[in-house]
């Protein structure tokens, strides 16, 4: 069942779970945040503002109730901006934190985060520290991970897949979230070797898809309409219970903006099912971050 309501010229939608007795949440499962006080949180450069006050107000604006928070490259592995907004904001938000995944020092950052910080995930940056990706000496953070019950979110590029799938096929207790599909681009279709072998990682029960910031993905004027197939496609092989929509704010804020980016998923998206479109809207996020909820393990 979906329903809709006008408030100022804003749409807002809600979806129902058929099989729970409540509102399912929205969860935005990817955006980020700085701070401007650069003493108490030193970072590099940023391009605009992200103050977790104006993300909490596009969020109360479009109807989304939570959010996961990944730490951003300019703070480096720096999580204290993480934690302290996490504190500020329970039960808001989740958070992805960022740490030097090599050895067992890893295991002991994380469990540290985890217990002391709140934090709830990992992000594992391909892309920015290749050398380190998926190598034996992430082993131990890989393995705590799982014990913990902590996803792991990949940021990588197409090239990562076949290093990604051995370390997920050594490691099937461990939940492992895909950012961004991998900048596997769209244009290249279903048929796309990537994009095949993206699906192909839908045999591991533990890996999930972050359907993010679809503009930045998928070419053509909104809504597009190119990456309908490949969204069919995904839902097909991993269940959207294994799909979450996410954002990537702030940067969606330059190009169709927040509210666009939701109501691909939320409107123009007529083929999928309520019990579906809940799933990628909140249900599966909320599983694996815990809002309103035990955590999946």
């Amino acid at each position: 069942m979906r329903y809709c309501v006008t408030r100022q010229d804003i749409l807002v939608v809600q979806t129902f779970d058929p099989n729970h007795d409540h509102m399912t949440p929205i969860v935005d499962s990817h955006v980020h945040i700085w701070s401007e006080d650069r003493e108490r949180y030193p970072r590099s450069e940023t391009p605009y503002p992200a103050a977790p006050e104006l993300l909490l107000a596009e969020m109360a604006a479009a109807g989304v109730q939570h959010a996961v928070i990944v730490l951003p490259m300019y703070y480096a592995f720096d999580n204290h901006v993480l934690a302290d907004t996490l504190k500020q904001y329970a039960p808001t938000f989740a958070g992805v934190g960022v740490i030097d995944p090599r050895g067992m020092a890893a295991a002991g950052r994380l469990t540290q985060l985890f217990e002391r910080d709140g934090i709830r995930g990992v992000r594992l940056r391909a892309n920015l520290e290749e050398q380190w990706f998926a190598t034996a000496e992430t082993i131990p953070l890989w393995r705590r991970a799982g014990e913990l019950g902590v996803p792991l979110c990949v940021l990588g590029l197409p090239h990562h897949l076949p290093a990604l799938q051995a370390m997920v096929e050594k490691s099937p207790e461990t939940r492992v979230v895909i950012d961004h599909l991998l900048h596997i681009p769209a244009a290249e279709g279903v048929e796309g070797t990537a994009f095949k072998a993206l699906l192909g990682l839908a045999k591991s029960p533990n890996v999930y898809l972050k359907l993010s910031n679809v503009r930045r993905w998928a070419a053509g004027p909104y809504p597009n309409a190119s990456a309908q197939p490949l969204v069919r496609s995904m839902v097909a092989s991993f269940g959207a219970g294994r799909i979450m929509w996410g954002s990537d704010w702030p940067h969606v804020r330059v190009g169709d903006g927040y509210a666009r980016c939701l109501d691909f998923v939320r409107l123009h998206l007529p083929w999928l099912s309520d019990v579906e479109r809940s799933q990628i809207l909140g249900g599966t996020a909320s599983r694996l971050w815990g809002f309103g909820s035990s955590s999946v393990h």
